[in-house]
């Protein structure tokens, strides 16, 4: 099954939680323009090809159309959780607050089983090649 993101193969990336130095998701991709973060996750069964979606810039999420529960993580523009979410289920809405720059959706549990919280600190790695272009942030961590 293909994804919603196949024509953006930013999916080679991971991201981590440098606080408690876990791995947050090891595909991720980045919804950086303004239709690929309307789309989002909507009609989205699960989580074959990717497992962390950033959306960037964005300060609030809806998962009106969504089929799944989402953790969710809102950042500020240093890349540190302002606000975390678990298992945000279809037909809601969630705000991170004026200072939100980005927010991170991940499959249900993961907050949960990485211990990941408000407070911690995220980046996004590529292999060896250092931080992961982001449109107009390139070469910024998320």
């Amino acid at each position: 099954m293909t994804s919603v993101f196949d024509a953006n193969r930013h999916m080679d990336f991971k991201i981590r939680n440098l606080t408690k130095n876990t791995i947050l998701c090891e595909r991720a991709s980045v919804a950086d323009s303004f239709w690929k973060r309307a789309k989002g996750l909507m009609f989205q069964k699960g989580w074959e090809d990717f497992d962390g979606l950033l959306l960037s810039p964005c300060r609030s999420i809806h998962t009106f159309g969504m089929l799944m529960e989402i953790d969710v993580c809102f950042l500020d523009p240093e890349h540190t959780i302002m606000k975390s979410l678990d298992a945000l289920g279809p037909w809601g809405s969630a705000q991170g607050g004026r200072r939100s720059h980005a927010t991170l959706e991940l499959p249900a549990g993961t907050l949960a089983r990485t211990g990941t919280e408000t407070g911690d600190r995220l980046v996004l790695e590529r292999g060896e090649h250092g931080p992961v272009p982001t449109g107009p942030h390139e070469g910024r961590r998320c």
